[in-house]
């Protein structure tokens, strides 16, 4: 399974057809105390100008190597499949690829 982001999306219109669902979301974080990497989720609602994206490709970069000691989930940079909408999002759609970085 992909790692699930949420990225905010800027059109702030309403669109009402679009009810908020719960859904959770896994991620890995590194933990130092054990020096490894760990799997967690947590379950959450996708906020009004929020995008729910399954991550397909995710790049590291040296940058991770830093922030892996602060408990980040690393891949900050990446591309996935937009599979849920927030309510005030109009700019793009369910199924659109997209990218961030």
């Amino acid at each position: 399974m992909g790692l699930e982001a949420v990225v905010k999306a800027s059109n702030p219109a309403p669109n009402t057809d679009i009810r908020p669902q719960a859904y959770k979301l896994h991620a890995w974080k590194y933990v130092a105390a054990s020096r490894d990497f760990h799997s967690f989720s947590t379950l959450r609602t996708l906020g009004a100008k929020e995008v729910l994206i399954k991550t397909t490709h995710s790049g590291l970069c040296y940058t991770d190597v830093h922030a892996k000691e602060k408990g980040c989930g690393l891949g900050h940079e990446g591309v996935g499949i937009i599979e849920r909408l927030g309510a005030a999002v109009t700019s793009l759609v369910v199924g659109q690829r997209v990218g961030w970085g």
